[in-house]
């Protein structure tokens, strides 16, 4: 079985890798070890605060102790959305093309900043919230609010897809969903109904998680 290190961005990426993402590539081959969450900032005394991205420095502390594991493959899940501006090619990846064109170019930079071989770079289009944004009828009756799929079907429909919910500081996924339902708490709500969402469906949906999918299941043939 191969096994897989993996860098989350915050709390709810820990929670649904543990729950969800890992059962699923445990099954193709895939061994996931309990995912590392970015650390914010660590106090001399001991501890400090996790989750979030502030800057690219921190990005890549917390990234290069993983790269001492020469027998494991790694990867990251980071959103695209907020990504700090000194992330190298960050201004430039703006004119490669669309948002799927843009993250890509990030995707390949980033690799190359960290020149890991075993290193499959990802960020979540735009968010991890997007996914949410594949399963209406799941977040509706999550809340027990059925009109909520009709909205959450026609944020999709203007712009195109899930993953193409935006860069917007107020209509980012995370935030068109605090303006749906009050009281949406991602670290509970959002991990809990990707699990019922399911994989196959977010990989129906969503193209850009789905080629990171890929790679991760072909690591899988590699034992």
């Amino acid at each position: 079985m191969t096994r897989l290190l993996m860098l989350v961005e915050g709390q709810s990426e820990e929670i649904f890798v543990k729950q969800t993402l890992a059962p699923f590539l445990a099954e193709r081959g895939v061994y996931v070890q309990p995912p590392v969450v970015l650390w914010t900032r660590r106090i001399p005394a001991g501890g400090g605060f996790r989750g979030g991205v502030s800057n690219w420095n921190q990005i890549r502390k917390n990234l290069l102790p993983l790269t001492h594991d020469t027998d494991a493959w790694i990867t990251t899940l980071i959103d695209f959305y907020g990504l700090p501006e000194d992330f190298p090619g960050f201004l430039d990846s703006r004119g490669v093309g669309g948002p799927r064109e843009n993250v890509v170019a990030l995707q390949e930079r980033f690799a190359v900043e960290i020149g890991h071989p075993r290193l499959i770079p990802f960020f979540a289009l735009h968010e991890f919230e997007a996914w949410l944004f594949c399963g209406p009828d799941v977040v509706a009756e999550h809340y027990g609010l059925p009109g909520l799929a009709a909205k959450i079907r026609d944020a999709v429909k203007e712009e195109g897809e899930p993953e193409l919910i935006d860069h917007g500081e107020h209509t980012h996924p995370k935030a068109r969903l605090q303006n749906m339902v009050s009281g949406y708490k991602e670290t509970s709500d959002g991990p809990t109904m990707m699990g019922k969402i399911g994989i196959p469906a977010i990989r129906g949906a969503c193209a850009h998680f789905a080629s990171w999918l890929d790679k991760l299941e072909a690591l899988g043939q590699r034992a």
